[in-house]
């Protein structure tokens, strides 16, 4: 290709000379600047397996470009070998021309592999884990990232059916001195994810410094973005649906590790979180206690650090909106509760029942920091199964 290229920039640069040569009568040559060339772009992977879309990830900087339209159907994953490398469908466009990517073999869970890698980047296509066809299995997710890694970016796909636990997952890097750091989440659609039975994440977030923005994700059942400290990590403008199945979280703020409790940084703003046409049982969830029954020997250190401002909460099938319940240093300012509270508690910890859903409700035992002034007082352990039906999923 390159030697091509050469060959025809020169016969086009002798062919210019010659012209001007002619048109001045044969004297001194008038050098008139030719118009550049247009490099063609490469040719397109068209439909196929895993093979012809992991022939092209060989080197540092190689890119797959797929086909608009194009199939692949895998049975095994697609896999980065080096930094920059990157996936994405030809003109990166946005409707039903994405080329899919889905998974045929019933043995495997994770459709692109894509963990300690700098710059790896998946954008415009559509991701299928085929889980009506093949059913669940227990495995990693299906995008599996992140990990010792700097700047991955997923832009701009639809990622559905996950088999397994996480429709996206960017795990934690490997220690302190081998982070996950500057991740992009943008723009995709995620969902459906999970059933009644095996629930499933939309987006299982773990990297430091990273932002989660503009995605839609709808129909999950586990959390639709579940922020596993990520510090430094900005979760915003995000719009998260139940629309035919039950949702344990929205947004969970609730795990103690990797990070041992640190959400310094980590801003959750000007998020929505729709209950449109199935139960949200927590839509945002601050603190391990609101997800768990602790007594005081075995409940997990308080959660640190972390801010939820301009979030607002719609829908009329909403159990409890934001909750708090094991945090201290913790920030919870302008949110708005436009949604409809429903269910009756009736399961106990340490035979002791959650308080009724409403919008705002902090257990100040176990809670430090600044809370908008709606907040009432109450009880929250267990909140998360203190009411008994639905099922996730259902």
């Amino acid at each position: 290709m390159q030697t091509s290229r050469r060959v025809t920039l020169a016969a086009l640069f002798a062919t210019s000379l010659l012209l001007a040569a002619c048109s001045s009568g044969g004297g001194s040559a008038s050098m008139t600047p030719m118009p550049p060339v247009a490099e063609s772009s490469r040719p397109c992977i068209p439909s196929g397996t895993e093979v012809e879309i992991n022939a092209a990830l060989k080197l540092g900087g190689s890119e797959a470009e797929l086909c608009p339209g194009a199939r692949f159907e895998l049975s095994a994953p697609i896999t980065y070998t080096a930094s920059s490398q990157k996936v994405y469908t030809q003109g990166r466009p946005t409707d039903d021309t994405r080329a899919t990517l889905i998974i045929v073999n019933p043995e495997i869970t994770t459709a692109v592999l894509m963990r300690d890698f700098d710059e790896a980047e998946l954008s415009n296509v559509l991701v299928d884990g085929n889980r009506e066809t093949l059913g669940y299995k227990e495995g990693e997710a299906l995008i599996y990232a992140g990990g010792f890694s700097s700047g991955q970016v997923f832009k701009g796909n639809v990622i559905r059916n996950t088999r397994s636990w996480s429709s996206l997952q960017l795990i934690q890097g490997h220690s302190s001195d081998q982070p996950c750091t500057g991740a992009l989440i943008e723009d995709n659609v995620i969902g459906p994810a999970g059933t009644s039975k095996e629930w499933a994440d939309g987006i299982s977030h773990g990297c430091e410094d990273s932002v989660v923005r503009g995605n839609t994700i709808f129909d999950a059942t586990d959390g639709a973005i579940v922020v596993f400290g990520a510090p430094g990590s900005i979760i915003e403008e995000n719009t998260i649906r139940a629309e035919t199945r039950t949702l344990l979280g929205g947004i969970h703020m609730v795990g103690y590790e990797p990070y041992q409790g640190n959400y310094e940084g980590t801003i959750v703003r000007n998020n929505t979180i729709d209950a449109a046409g199935a139960v949200i049982r927590i839509a945002l969830g601050m603190g391990a206690r609101v997800w768990g029954c602790y007594d005081d020997t075995n409940a997990e250190p308080p959660l640190y650090g972390g801010t939820v401002t301009g979030n607002v909460l719609k829908g009329t099938s909403m159990q409890y909106g934001f909750i708090v319940s094991g945090v201290k240093d913790w920030t919870v300012s302008e949110n708005r509760d436009e949604s409809t509270h429903v269910g009756k508690p009736s399961n106990p910890c340490a035979a002791v029942v959650a308080s009724k859903p409403g919008g705002f409700i902090i257990d100040t035992r176990y809670s430090k920091g600044d809370f908008q002034p709606e907040f009432k007082k109450g009880v929250l352990d267990l909140a998360l199964w203190a009411i008994v039906k639905p099922k996730p999923g259902n």
